[in-house]
């Protein structure tokens, strides 16, 4: 790890050496299960938005349909440009093809850019169970409709540094429409400031994901990776990695793990079960 990197770790979270890589590959592992949240959150809404596009500019007629091309002149040249490199790279690609290689940025950008004499027959179609649909006339409404999509913008802020492997505890100033009207929250300068904007996104993205796909939504708040993230932002997963417990190669028999698991538990470090030369697994104390 290069010095100026493990540097900035070691200032912000008050850490020694070995405290800070403990912490580096904390953010690593919170980074690849954010990863996989955003993913899945990025697929659901660039089919949402394809199939609302599709169905409204095609009258009905189906659901994958080169909308893009209709409205054209309405999209800034960048998303012209998007579209155009993948038909310079690829040979008659089809709607479908030309969605599924946009990138995450693309759409909080089209989404701000639809006619807003449509958006109250699109936008309810992009997200079928966001509270603005109950008076669908509200998609109209500026200020309403920017404070219902303004975690857009931070979603992709959060991909564009998990996809430069920046670190991702670094939150910048944003508004926050869910206070008073412009009203900002400080960047974070603290792991406690940094846990609460976590906490903050988390909590938008349960939202966002409801309003877009609430199967997907009830399937992801049950993953593996999204309880990860929860052990991981708690002040146990903190510190086993802050203390370097995250790995081990202590190993202990599974009548051990019984007698001793109040004390194995307390010590919030992974140990390796087996017995008789076999490994039967690895007992993660809290996740």
């Amino acid at each position: 790890i290069a010095k100026p990197r493990l540097d900035s770790y070691r200032g912000y979270f008050r850490a020694s050496l070995d405290e800070a890589v403990g912490m580096y590959m904390w953010n690593m592992e919170l980074s690849s299960c954010m990863s996989a949240l955003l993913c899945h959150f990025e697929i659901a809404l660039r089919n949402n938005v394809h199939r609302a596009m599709s169905q409204f500019y095609s009258r009905g007629a189906s659901s994958s349909f080169t909308w893009y091309d209709t409205i054209r002149r309405q999209l800034p040249l960048h998303l012209q440009d998007k579209i155009l490199k993948i038909r310079q790279q690829h040979t008659s690609p089809g709607p479908d093809e030309i969605v599924s290689r946009l990138t995450f940025g693309f759409w909080p950008s089209l989404i701000g850019k639809i006619d807003i004499r449509f958006t109250a027959a699109i936008l309810p179609v992009i997200f079928p169970h966001h509270p603005l649909n109950a008076t669908p006339s509200d998609w109209r409404n500026q200020i309403l409709r920017k404070a219902a999509l303004a975690y857009l913008s931070e979603f992709n802020t959060m991909r564009n540094r998990l996809a430069h492997h920046e670190p991702i505890w670094k939150f910048a100033a944003v508004a926050d429409p869910a206070t008073a009207p412009g009203h900002r929250l400080l960047g974070t300068v603290d792991l406690a400031s940094s846990l609460a904007r976590f906490h903050r996104f988390l909590t938008q993205y349960d939202t966002a994901m409801a309003a877009t796909n609430s199967d997907l939504a009830s399937d992801v708040a049950c993953s593996s990776w999204r309880k990860r993230i929860d052990f991981l932002l708690s002040p146990q997963g903190v510190e086993r990695y802050r203390q370097r417990k995250h790995v081990t190669d202590a190993r202990i028999s599974p009548a051990q793990l019984r007698r001793n698991f109040a004390h194995v538990v307390q010590q919030n470090q992974p140990v390796v079960v087996g017995g008789s030369g076999r490994i039967r697994g690895v007992f993660l104390p809290g996740g």
